[in-house]
């Protein structure tokens, strides 16, 4: 899975090869391949085949397009090799490009009983406080998001002091995306039921890693 930003540009690619003796060659589909966006199981688009681009290297396709409405989509390639007909997916989550950012030490609007505070201090190499280190914490995208005191539509953001600490809230129980840039840490959490939680001690109960993954080409069988 990767994630990207509402409104802006996205390519999908398909890539068609086959390993044989250490070597990789790419293969051209029968077809044009035809691409399907798919967002809480509703159907966004098709592909026409003029809008499947083909790169110079033979069976690299690529089709550009850009999410309205954030949340998980489901991309699947169709095409047909040889005559047999093959499907590839994968997963975006789609973030909010507008998110909330949060003052250090602010209290929140609802009961302190309701939220968990999530705090940590972070240096250089060299032993120096790092500021300006941001921190984003993105809710799983869910229709039904809420709790006793609301829906939770937004992202929050926050970033160290010239001391290096990092000071905020979030409400208990939700899950989502938390990401500390400069550090190449993105972790899937739950933020737990207590007063307050140290940032890595959060990040290492994460139940994945959603940070950006190299592609997995698709590798066609041999024919003989």
């Amino acid at each position: 899975m990767s994630f990207k930003v509402k409104d802006s540009e996205i390519t999908t690619k398909l890539v068609i090869s086959f390993r044989a003796d250490g070597a990789v060659t790419y293969q051209q589909a029968d077809e044009t391949p035809e691409l399907r966006a798919y967002h809480g199981g509703s159907l966004v688009f098709r592909t026409q085949p003029t809008g499947v681009v083909l790169n110079p290297l033979p069976g690299n396709y690529t089709h550009a397009w850009t999410p309205t409405k954030a949340g998980q989509y489901v991309l699947t390639w169709y095409f047909t090799l040889n005559g047999t007909s093959y499907t590839q997916s994968e997963n975006i989550f789609v973030l909010e490009n507008a998110t909330v950012t949060a003052t250090e030490g602010d209290e929140p609007d609802v009961a302190l009983s309701s939220v968990c505070r999530v705090t940590g201090t972070f240096i250089d190499a060299g032993g120096n406080f790092r500021k300006g280190v941001q921190v984003r914490f993105s809710p799983a995208y869910d229709p039904h998001a809420n709790n006793n005191n609301g829906f939770i539509v937004d992202d929050i953001t926050s970033e160290t002091d010239a001391n290096g600490a990092l000071d905020m809230f979030i409400m208990r129980g939700i899950e989502g995306l938390l990401t500390i840039t400069g550090v190449g840490l993105s972790r899937r959490v739950k933020i737990p039921n207590q007063s307050s939680v140290d940032i890595f001690e959060l990040a290492s109960l994460g139940l994945d890693s959603f940070e950006v993954q190299t592609p997995q080409y698709y590798e066609a069988p041999r024919r003989s």
